[in-house]
């Protein structure tokens, strides 16, 4: 019995010592020996909360905190942001060096700005073999005078990126992400980059090395430059180098140029001939070289016109947005066979080629409930914006069924204008709210 009690409170023992600690990071806490595991006694530091936590721990960073300097990183941890977290750089360094291999780190829901650096990977550096995930995450003006504004990737292993935004990054080589290696798998997918800058190759990125399994997709590419010259190739949104194939899916990559301060040129994609592009229900303007039988692009627009569609950035809702145009016009939404949008939003459309018809679609309001009954004739569910008389949109609902009570009860009243579309074409009809 004595025996089977030893061997059951080292097993006990053994999973305490293994159970994961979530250490806090805070403005205004204290970096003491044995605190840092509640909000009330965090640390204040990542550095610090770094070197406190073993192999799978997990850090919080509470609100808006300042880092002085570079964060060595030779463990697997994983930083989650909340209330609103923001790490501010307050002097010429990069913030993180992914200094051990084997390593998982993960930062999520975390605002990373004003990096300033002179060597590689402004926010991220990671040459040795570990996987990098960054999910939730906005990176704001961070810079380097070297290459990798926001990541210098490098030796082996994943760098994931999802769901997040990157606006105003810059660097030598990479605005945003330089992959310099064979064998660093890069999976990129419901991002946004906007107005970030490079001055040799690749605003946003740029791919180097081989492998054959980076991917692309439902991100937008808008409004980011090349800035060492007007040559196309150089990508003002990616450079693809390396003798692989590359998937971009519902991406749309438009708006990007090359410019030398005076002249300007469109520049989407610059690849070099051993890269096999398969671009797949994406939109594009300009790729230098021209496409050839090798690649695989006859699901795209490689000449796109979205003019009509005023393509532009919204801070506050930090997604590029667009106008809906008519049917037959160059469009972001609904683009491609399988009814995803090309880009990194959800528009709320499904794919469909019915007409609404104006006699069979009803909007009206019913005061008891506060709501607006809405019948149609479609036979899928289509897309609600609600405008008042100065043509601001006070609501906005996908997915209308017909025969639906909308609650309108937060709307003041007067007099308003619902928008109803689909894919194809759209109706308006008047409302009176009481």
């Amino acid at each position: 019995m004595k025996t089977y009690l030893f061997y059951f409170f080292t097993i006990i023992f053994c999973f305490t010592l293994s159970a994961q600690e979530t250490y806090y990071v805070k403005a205004g806490g204290a970096n003491v020996a044995g605190g840092g595991l509640s909000e009330a006694a965090a640390f204040s530091t990542v550095s610090y909360a770094v070197g406190a936590a073993a192999d799978g721990d997990k850090i919080i960073v509470v609100g808006s905190i300042n880092q002085s300097g570079q964060v060595a990183v030779g463990k697997s941890l994983t930083f989650e942001g909340q209330t609103d977290a923001i790490i501010s750089a307050t002097a010429t360094a990069r913030m993180y060096n992914i200094s051990a291999a084997n390593k998982t780190i993960v930062f999520k829901n975390i605002t990373f700005q004003n990096a300033n650096a002179s060597v590689q990977g402004g926010v991220f550096n990671m040459t040795v073999n570990s996987d990098l995930t960054l999910d939730g995450c906005t990176f704001l003006n961070n810079a380097t005078t070297n290459n990798g504004g926001v990541v210098l990737a490098g030796a082996t292993g994943d760098l994931t990126i999802t769901n997040s935004l990157f606006n105003g990054n810059s660097a030598v080589r990479g605005g945003v992400v330089s992959v310099t290696t064979t064998g660093r798998k890069l999976t990129v997918s419901q991002s946004t980059f906007v107005n970030n800058t490079a001055s040799q190759d690749g605003g946003v990125m740029y791919l180097g090395g081989g492998n054959t399994e980076s991917s692309i997709t439902n991100s937008t590419f808008f409004n980011n430059s090349f800035t060492g010259g007007t040559n196309q190739s150089k990508g003002g949104a990616l450079r693809i180098e390396g003798n692989k194939p590359f998937t971009i899916q519902n991406c749309l990559i438009y708006g990007n140029i090359a410019t030398n301060g005076t002249n300007t040129a469109n520049s989407d994609l610059g690849l070099v001939a051993g890269v096999t592009l398969s671009l797949v229900n994406s939109l594009t303007k300009k790729i230098v070289p021209d496409l050839d039988a090798g690649d695989t692009y006859n699901t795209s627009i490689i000449e796109a016109d979205l003019s009509a569609s005023n393509l532009r950035f919204d801070a506050t809702l930090g997604k590029v947005i667009y106008d809906n145009v008519a049917a037959g016009l160059d469009s972001p939404i609904d683009f491609g066979s399988d009814g995803n949008d090309a880009g990194s939003w959800d528009s709320g459309y499904t794919l469909s080629f019915e007409h609404l018809d104006k006699k069979d679609v009803v909007v009206f309001y019913q005061k008891q409930s506060k709501s607006l009954f809405v019948q149609h004739s479609a036979n899928n569910p289509i897309k609600m914006d609600i405008y008042n008389v100065l043509g601001a949109n006070v609501m906005s609902k996908n997915d209308v069924e017909d025969n639906e009570n909308i609650d309108v009860s937060s709307l003041k009243s007067g007099v308003y204008f619902v928008l109803l579309q689909n894919k194809n074409n759209a109706i308006t009809k008047k409302a009176l709210i009481q």
